[in-house]
């Protein structure tokens, strides 16, 4: 598959038929790698890779609470969720989020290519942030802060092209 097919194949992934092999994981973390970072300050960027089922359902019922319906899960029983944390470089907030949305794009594009079903998340991360109990159990370095995440999974969820609409996104062109 190439780029363009990549990008326009690439969808949001919530239905999971297993986990990820050691290899396929190993290739999304290197595509996470590979991913721009401001300025090159890869020690504001922090990975944690989540394949724990007790500290994965412990998020989800965060987020289920954070969106007040404890019916809903928010990271779709994932086997796998990547969190992107930055620490603020003090230079633009506006870079070390980007750094983070450009880190999880990279890693979605990757499933798509590998077949792996994946799919932003934000929700649950929020939820993260605001319980100081589950930020403990992620162990990052001081003065990092969950942005946001990834799940992965096995899926039966076949990508294939999909037609994206003309002016999607209002844009002007300045000439």
């Amino acid at each position: 598959m190439n780029t363009l097919e990549a990008i326009f194949s690439r969808k949001s992934v919530r239905k999971f038929t297993g986990m990820v092999t050691d290899e396929e994981l190993n290739t999304i973390v290197k595509a996470a790698y590979a991913a721009p970072v401001g300025r090159a300050m890869y020690q504001n960027m922090h990975l944690t890779v989540i394949t724990n089922k007790e500290l994965l359902d412990k998020i989800d019922k965060a987020g289920a609470a954070l969106f007040n319906n404890p019916n809903i899960h928010p990271l779709y029983e994932a086997p796998v969720l990547i969190i992107v944390s930055t620490k603020p470089s003090g230079f633009s907030p506006n870079v070390d989020y980007s750094n983070c949305a450009c880190i999880v794009q990279n890693m979605a594009l990757a499933a798509v290519e590998l077949g792996l079903g994946a799919c932003h998340i934000w929700g649950a991360v929020d939820a993260l942030n605001r319980n100081a109990e589950l930020m403990k159990k992620l162990g990052l370095p001081e003065g990092f802060t969950p942005c946001c995440g990834l799940i992965l999974g096995k899926t039966d969820v076949e990508y294939t092209r999909r037609e994206i609409p003309d002016n999607r996104i209002p844009t002007t062109y300045l000439s």
